[in-house]
């Protein structure tokens, strides 16, 4: 599915670095129990997935040809 909108391999293999460490950092730096501070990661790292994925495929569609 993500060939269809325009991600290559490297553009998955980095949007999963961006996935893992914002929640990774988001569970040790949030306050409450073990199972809030994994929300909070989870959460974090999926939104934060979604708007890798958006600013990519934009760059990718509207980036000069010369890139």
């Amino acid at each position: 599915m993500l060939d269809r909108i325009g991600l290559d391999r490297r553009d998955r293999r980095n949007l999963l670095i961006v996935i893992g460490v914002v929640a990774a950092v988001m569970a040790v730096v949030s306050e409450g129990t073990p199972a809030v501070r994994l929300a909070v990661g989870v959460i974090a790292g999926l939104i934060s997935g979604v708007v890798f994925v958006v600013s990519t495929v934009v760059i990718n569609r509207y980036k000069p040809a010369h890139w």
